[in-house]
């Protein structure tokens, strides 16, 4: 009975944690990559001056490109951290408020919040500041969460 409540308390954070990058992607979809530019067109003979110039100006412009995709990428995700971080602050801390009268929903809102906020903070071109903020944040909840659910089980 124990292995099936673990198991209810783990699959409810999962599909919580699903509903939320799911949600994401469905409302507020990712910049898409940008179609890399076609090398066969090359109107140049190889080993040429002409050449060499065409493929300086190709690269340039894959480069402008590339840049612009990764400025909007980084502001998307700059973006979606202010979105789903204070979700999962909301379900960890709504879920230990929960807890105390519907044990098994409560500890899965808890921990699908813990996994909220950690798929928050993973993107890699996250600023640095933004990704500490965030764990502080998580680190915070954690203790408060930590703190109120070991309690009542003392006092109990």
């Amino acid at each position: 009975m124990i292995f099936l409540r673990v198991l209810y308390v783990v699959a409810i954070a999962v599909m919580l944690v699903f509903l939320v990058i799911v949600g994401v992607e469905a409302f507020y979809p990712a910049p898409s990559y940008p179609e890399y530019p076609d090398w066969s067109k090359n109107p140049h003979p190889w080993d040429t001056p002409e050449y060499d110039e065409w493929q300086q100006e190709w690269q340039e412009e894959w480069d402008r490109v590339y840049e612009e995709h990764r400025q909007e990428t980084a502001v998307y995700h700059r973006s979606i951290f202010f979105i789903v971080l204070p979700l999962g602050v909301v379900f960890a801390i709504g879920g230990t408020f929960i807890r105390r009268r519907l044990d098994i929903f409560g500890a899965g809102l808890i921990l699908g919040g813990m996994g909220v906020m950690i798929t928050a903070i993973t993107p890699h071109d996250l600023d640095s500041k933004l990704r500490f903020a965030g764990i502080a944040a998580a680190l915070a909840v954690l203790v408060f969460v930590g703190y109120k659910v070991f309690l009542s089980l003392r006092r109990a």
